[in-house]
């Protein structure tokens, strides 16, 4: 048995980085590992990240590593490269990590940018020459970044804890907020305690008005830290139990005074703690626990204004908790409801843009808005009146986006709803035009990311709209620029899910762009079809693992019915008939046994109806998509084109056929099918 030293892990740095060298060796060799990971993985040394190799004053005065450094680097589990200019310029820092690689250990490999590296400098540039060499084309080692921008101190720290204790990343940040969470809270309670027996005690002993009312508002101060600062502090991380625990503690202190001794301040702080409560309860799915909590925010703001209608403040809160209201009416199954508080929200948006036309914050309100109808008349099957509020919104967001034109939010705001617009234009079988929207998004999206490198969540809304730019030059039967885009969103999402391999989002967005590229190849000859058959397959096991906890137990319309939708076109176009039958008949019953999804019946009704043309059975395709006639989009409009041509019905097909032709689609599944039909090759390339 080996009993020399062994190291958690290898720092390698040039000696122009050497504060930045020591602030890691002592931030990882100090960092107290979460107690319950010690316990599971068998004693303290397993979550401890102790000792770390730092010094290289062993190094003789020779060309080569001295065997002292050698022998270190091969007892350490990692090797840390502080990556800068001078690092990669460092003759030392190159051996060292040749070193490595020479022994066939690249994944050992973690990189750190030092804040001192210039903000566009890239991962590429400041690599030591031998990783640089050693890596695939357009493959990067998984890197923390220090710069301004980047991940900070405390991410970065985490991020490597991570890699060398073998957890997940959000288990560590989990933890690290829990720790940072329950010392803050415990402060803040301690505080709200000492300031209400404070006050309590000034009352009863000093009986002045004065300083009673002094200490009140020490505490309201207090209150208001809690509902504001502090909220924005734990919702990042998630902690629901913690914001429980700061609503609650909110509300328990105003409990104890009764209605009429609250001023109008007070009551707006109670609201404000009821909505905190409301939206804890909406994202741990009780439905009716947060409309209750909202409706009581709702009843109080509205007074408020009532009482104050000129009060700008005051309206804004009561349009928060209306929409609220709305939302809530939306998700428990009443639309109507839904509808008409989004319309009140509107009303009070205008309201506050009348008093004040000079704030952004509330002119944005509008849109918002309508957004939010839109949406609700989206998931209705009603994309002509939403395609009316979602231009509406955009006509507000555009120009917000003109005054503010390096504003990220206002490009996400303006992106989203032209990608919304493009959804209504798609439903509505018009191929061509919600191209157009989705190209500007995608335009607008790529130069705020470009502008924005470190801005990880806007890159990934950038790729999320290179994926959708894709699918609909699929449909135009633009297939090259397709494939070109397609990739672009794959080697991007690579990228993203590489650099945090724990955020589950990027990992799904990743899949999809996967079932993309299975679509697009499916339709390029023997070769491609061979290939997209290879992906499908790859793509069913990385969903497997997608799927843990509870997650696992939800069939999702885009994920599981996408891959059993593929299944029986890969069959079919492999010459299988009985086999893509079956397999469309065990998509029936998938779909039969999912739970009812309210905002994801269009999708639903669309692959059933897929699976019953499929499964031979046209004419219950046509039941259940005829009706709908209006609000399909044309992959599904084809769908039912084909049911009635199954039935006799060549009239009614060969009108949706000439409709979809005349609005640019030109799937290679649409052309296919159709120029062998019984409708004699009326649909073709060139018509188009």
């Amino acid at each position: 048995m080996d009993s020399r030293q062994q190291y958690k892990a290898f720092i390698s740095y040039s000696h122009k980085d050497r504060k930045i060298a020591e602030w890691l060796h002592r931030a990882l060799e100090t960092y107290r590992a979460p107690r319950a990971l010690t316990k599971a993985r068998d004693g303290a040394s397993a979550g401890a990240l102790r000792p770390i190799f730092r010094d290289r004053e062993e190094l003789s005065a020779s060309s080569n590593l001295s065997e002292v450094i050698q022998d270190a680097l091969d007892r350490s589990e990692a090797l840390i490269v502080l990556c800068s200019p001078f690092s990669a310029a460092s003759r030392w820092v190159d051996q060292e990590v040749a070193h490595v690689i020479e022994r066939g250990d690249v994944a050992r490999i973690i990189c750190l940018i030092t804040p001192e590296t210039p903000a566009d400098a890239t991962l590429d540039s400041v690599l030591p020459g031998a990783l640089r060499a050693a890596l695939p084309e357009g493959v990067e080692p998984l890197a923390v970044d220090l710069r301004p921008n980047g991940d900070g101190r405390r991410l970065a720290r985490l991020k490597i804890a991570a890699r060398l204790l073998d957890v997940s990343l959000d288990q560590l940040v989990q933890r690290d907020a829990r720790r940072r969470l329950q010392v803050m809270t415990a402060f803040t309670a301690a505080a709200v305690v000492v300031s209400v027996g404070m006050g309590a005690m000034t009352v009863l002993t000093l009986q002045s008005r004065k300083v009673a009312r002094a200490q009140r508002d020490e505490t309201e101060a207090l209150v208001a830290y809690m509902l504001g600062d502090l909220r924005e502090q734990l919702e990042p991380v998630g902690r629901l139990d913690v914001l429980d625990g700061v609503g609650g503690r909110v509300l328990a202190y105003y409990a104890k005074a009764s209605e009429d001794r609250l001023d109008d301040k007070a009551l707006a702080q109670r609201a404000k703690a009821q909505t905190l409560l409301g939206t804890i309860r909406e994202q741990r799915s009780d439905w009716k626990g947060a409309e209750d909590a909202f409706a009581q925010a709702a009843a109080t703001t509205h007074a408020l204004v009532q009482r104050d209608p000129n009060n700008g403040e005051r309206i804004f809160d009561e349009a928060q908790n209306v929409f609220w209201v709305a939302y809530m009416k939306q998700r428990r199954g009443d639309p109507a409801a839904a509808e008409r508080g989004f319309k009140r929200y509107e009303e009070l948006a205008r309201r506050l843009v009348a008093l004040d036309p000079n704030r952004s914050e509330w002119r944005i309100e509008v849109a918002y808005a309508n957004s939010n109808l839109g949406t609700l008349m989206f998931k209705q099957g009603r994309p002509a009146e939403a395609l009316a509020a979602f231009r509406k919104a955009l006509v507000v967001q555009e120009a917000e986006l003109a005054r503010a034109p390096g504003n990220n939010a206002r490009v996400s705001d303006s992106a989203n709803t032209r990608a919304w617009v493009a959804d209504s234009l798609l439903m509505m079988g018009r191929p061509s035009e919600a191209y157009v929207e989705r190209e500007a998004a995608t335009r607008l999206l790529a130069r705020a990311t470009a502008a924005s490198p470190g801005d990880k969540r806007l890159a990934a809304k950038n790729v999320a709209s290179l994926s959708a730019l894709a699918r609909l030059e699929l449909d135009l039967g633009r297939e090259a620029q397709a494939r070109t885009h397609a990739a672009s969103a794959l080697k991007a999402l690579s990228e993203l899910a590489a650099l945090d391999p724990t955020n589950a989002r990027w990992r799904e967005h990743l899949l999809i762009a996967r079932l993309d590229t299975v679509d697009i190849e499916a339709w390029s000859g023997a070769t491609g079809l061979a290939k997209a058959k290879a992906i499908h397959t790859e793509a069913i096991a990385e969903l497997a693992k997608i799927r843990t906890g509870q997650s696992a137990q939800v069939w999702r319309p885009d994920l599981d019915g996408r891959l059993k939708q593929q299944a029986v076109v890969l069959a079919t176009l492999d010459g299988d008939a009985k086999r893509a039958r079956d397999l469309a008949q065990a998509l029936l019953g998938e779909i039969h046994a999912a739970p009812s999804a309210r905002e994801g019946r269009q999708d639903l009704s669309a692959q059933e109806g897929f699976a019953n043309l499929e499964a031979g059975r046209p004419d219950a395709a046509i039941a259940l998509l005829a009706p709908k006639r209006q609000a399909l989009p044309p992959g599904t409009l084809d769908n039912l084109a084909r049911a009635y041509a199954a039935t006799g019905r060549m009239a009614e097909a060969r009108a949706i056929v000439i409709e979809l032709q005349k609005h640019g689609y030109a799937h290679p599944a649409f052309l296919a099918f159709w120029k062998e039909s019984a409708l004699g090759g009326a649909v073709s390339r060139e018509a188009l």
